[in-house]
């Protein structure tokens, strides 16, 4: 009897584990996904402003490349999450002491002399993982970057 419970329980762990796979951040942000809005924000003001980085399309692939491209041309890099212990300010401004997922970004095209390096403190999926924002903090202000799934 001890034999029949074992390739079961086995059997159980394994489509417990593979179906826990999907929900990891790393795996909602692969894909293509287009840069909507950038924001600066303050204490009694918001702004957005434009990146030039607006008009193309950011394709981050789950082995960790990633790629860029626009009417300019592509750059080719790299891009990693990580989960953070420590505090961050949330899209409010109010500080928040739980773990935090933080995102790099890395593209190159030295051809055309183009860099894009870009850390994210805290990321945020909304609207079932077809929304992306990265925040960047500062000391008086914080950045926030929309980000659509195609």
């Amino acid at each position: 009897m001890k034999s029949k419970f074992y390739p079961f329980l086995v059997l159980s762990l394994l489509l417990l584990f593979s179906s826990c796979k999907k929900w990891l951040p790393e795996n909602r942000v692969v894909g293509t996904w287009q840069l909507i809005d950038a924001e600066k924000r303050r204490p009694f003001s918001n702004q957005s402003f434009t990146t030039g980085y607006e008009t193309g399309v950011f394709t981050f692939y789950d082995n960790g490349d990633a790629t860029y491209r626009d009417a300019a041309g592509s750059m080719t890099g790299s891009w990693n999450m990580r989960e953070i212990d420590g505090g961050y300010s949330d899209q409010d401004g109010n500080w928040q002491s739980q773990r935090r997922t933080d995102m790099l970004i890395k593209l190159y095209d030295f051809r055309s002399n183009r860099v894009l390096d870009w850390y994210f403190d805290y990321i945020d999926f909304r609207t079932s993982g077809n929304r992306l924002i990265g925040f960047v903090n500062g000391a008086n202000y914080n950045y926030r970057y929309y980000f659509r799934k195609q």
